[in-house]
């Protein structure tokens, strides 16, 4: 069963409040009234009311769960231009402003809880063995027996003796 909630007249220009009324349509309330919560848009003030009218015709008039409804229905219409003004132009001439104004119409509806997770616990270790990340990040150096002379050298020589030093013009 639906439950609606509309908020008539309202000055705010519809295109500016669709944007905001399509980030909560089809989400539960609660999450909606957060997003509306943190939108930086005079619009989500106003919607925000609705949505808050619209729970409490739904657990006052009908008695329904506050904690899970969910938003099945979300529209802003446009309202009458009633209010036109004028802005001076060049040449004695006047530009018209029409200050648009909206209906904004939510419906809350009840939905079946949602199933509380149940999230898998990790396997504990049955030995304490010390983790040994300091030797897989940085490989340690082979030295061998027969010349370690060879491996202390310079990268300077090593290129040289390699030849890439010739090769790219180097030293």
């Amino acid at each position: 069963m639906l439950v609606y909630a509309r908020a008539r007249y309202v000055r705010t220009s519809p295109r500016k409040a669709r944007l905001v009324i399509d980030a909560i349509r089809g989400k539960e309330v609660k999450e909606a009234l957060a997003i509306l919560r943190f939108t930086p848009n005079y619009a989500a003030r106003l919607i925000e009311k609705v949505v808050k009218s619209a729970v409490a015709n739904a657990e006052n008039n009908f008695h329904m769960n506050g904690e899970n409804l969910r938003i099945a229905q979300a529209m802003v219409d446009g309202g009458p231009n009633i209010m036109k003004r004028l802005r001076y132009a060049p040449m004695g001439r006047g530009y018209r402003i029409v200050k648009r104004m909206s209906h904004i119409t939510v419906a809350v509806e009840e939905a079946e809880p949602k199933p509380d997770k149940k999230t898998k616990r990790q396997a504990v270790a049955r030995t304490a063995r010390p983790i040994e990340r300091a030797e897989k990040a940085v490989p340690a150096p082979e030295v061998t027996a027969e010349k370690p002379a060879e491996q202390a050298s310079s990268s300077s020589e090593a290129k040289m003796a390699e030849g890439e030093g010739e090769a790219k013009g180097g030293e």
